[in-house]
């Protein structure tokens, strides 16, 4: 069939014959290239099919992408019940206890009728003898207004001008401490962009301001609280354990980054160009604890003695293995999973005191050895698969896998971090960006201050008013009245 699409008719010579099989071989080359061309087309395709299937299964279960860029929501596992949603029965209620009387502003005696519906005389039980009811309503608020007559005169000997100086603690500017303090919790801790802020205190206070002088108040307490959150930085060293992450932030549309350094008791964070090395030497070059982080390189300039690994960022890395079209994989992933499920359950034993720390060491033994191993196998799989990189620098620092088995106040994961972040992730969605120094300093000194206050319990607004009454005063807010 090949020779008669060469030829028009069989060869009838040895000539011909050998002028075929040359005729032939060109063509058979020719089909050979273009095979070899369509494989490797092929392969190409395969590789890139595999790609785009990983990331379409790609959610916030099996790697760092939040829940609200998942291209797959994370199926919920949980079985039905068959019950209604809500309180179910035998569940302990929580109901709100009653002030004291005398805690009261104002007690309202509500008195019997006279008479029954059916015509029959009510008769009133003992005196004080009476459900108590107590109803929280908010105060009508208007804002006082103070007015400061300050007198003039003039030097009977140089006639030089003078006016009669403000009381201490009274700025130039129309609002005080308080309300100062407040407009900032609005814009910082709340996330009112300026014109909601306007728009809000003209509907509940009836005060007029405009945009400009929204911003301008921000100046003040942006410089009152510079020289507290510098402390903080040195009060998060002294802690024996830290958690460090970052996240991206936008300067005027260009890539920066908020770092964030969280102790049990403080919290430090702020903003730089960079996202290396330089960051974090400049920053924390000097703690000498166990810092608890993601697998994010530039935490390695800290030695693996020195760290903790973030096993909740393990535990999605093990999903997406045990999610991989390759067998092999697939089952070191689940293989994984199990050992981490198991490592758990030990710690949160661990946690409820039915386990102390030498036996935590000791039953965990086996299973960290276990996933040891896992990802020594780990690292003999097909390199253009990816796991065999992941497996490799696990193993890198694999002793910071288990600091938490063996050293006290280090959690296993980096939680407490992204908690801490979390509040400047929503602001950065709403406002996008900052566009000056002042803005940057802002954002993050407003964070280091109210995740602080929210680590110690105390009220973040409680401590910027006390911020700005000195600093409108001339005295310096030192962090450690935070601590006490």
């Amino acid at each position: 069939m090949i020779a008669q699409g060469c030829m028009d008719r069989l060869p009838t010579t040895l000539d011909e014959c050998h002028q075929l099989i040359r005729l032939l071989l060109t063509k058979w080359d020719e089909v050979a290239k273009r095979f070899e061309v369509l494989e490797a087309e092929n392969r190409t395709l395969k590789s890139e099919n595999t790609q785009l299937k990983e990331r379409l299964n790609t959610n916030s279960s099996n790697s760092s992408l939040p829940p609200s860029k998942s291209f797959k929501k994370k199926k919920n596992r949980r079985e039905a019940s068959g019950k209604q949603s809500g309180g179910q029965p035998g569940h302990k209620g929580h109901y709100r206890q009653l002030l004291p009387s005398d805690k009261v502003d104002i007690v309202v005696s509500c008195a019997l009728p006279s008479h029954c519906v059916c015509g029959g005389k009510i008769n009133s039980e003992d005196q004080g003898q009476f459900l108590r009811h107590q109803v929280y309503e908010l105060p009508v608020l208007k804002l006082t207004t103070s007015e400061y007559q300050l007198q003039k005169g003039r030097c009977e000997n140089c006639c030089c001008k003078h006016i009669a100086p403000l009381p201490e603690g009274i700025s130039w500017g129309i609002t005080g401490p308080r309300l100062t303090s407040f407009m900032s919790e609005l814009v910082a801790k709340y996330g009112l962009s300026r014109r909601e802020q306007r728009t809000f205190l003209e509907e509940h206070f009836q005060f007029h301001i405009s945009l400009g002088t929204v911003f301008n108040k921000q100046k003040p307490v942006n410089a009152a609280m510079q020289a507290p959150v510098s402390e903080l930085l040195a009060l998060v060293k002294e802690s024996s354990s830290v958690n460090a992450d970052e996240t991206g932030h936008n300067r005027d549309g260009k890539p920066h980054w908020l770092w964030g350094f969280i102790s049990n008791k403080a919290a430090h964070f702020s903003i730089h160009p960079s996202r290396g090395k330089k960051v974090l030497r400049a920053l924390m070059g000097d703690f000498k604890h166990i810092l608890i982080s993601d697998r994010y390189a530039a935490y390695g300039c800290f030695d693996s003695s020195q760290r903790q690994l973030c096993w909740a960022h393990l535990k999605r890395d093990f999903t997406k293995l045990s999610e991989k079209d390759d067998k092999t994989i697939a089952r070191l992933g689940k293989s994984l999973l199990d050992n981490e499920s198991s490592l758990f359950k030990l710690w949160h034993r661990f946690k409820s005191e039915d386990l102390s720390r030498d036996e935590l060491m000791r039953q965990s033994k086996p299973i960290r050895q276990r996933i040891g191993e896992l990802l020594e196998q780990g690292t003999y799989t097909d390199p253009a698969l990816k796991a065999a990189r992941f497996c490799k620098n696990v193993l890198k620092h694999v002793n910071a896998l288990w600091t938490f088995i063996e050293t006290e106040d280090v959690e296993p994961t980096n939680n407490h971090a992204e908690r801490s972040l979390r509040p400047s992730v929503i602001w950065r969605k709403k406002y996008f960006c900052t566009r000056s120094d002042y803005g940057t300093d802002y954002v993050a000194r407003s964070a280091s201050i109210n995740v602080t206050c929210r680590l110690q319990g105390k009220s973040s607004f409680t401590f910027l008013c006390e911020l700005i009454q000195n600093y409108f005063v001339g005295k310096q807010t030192s962090a450690l009245s935070l601590m006490t």
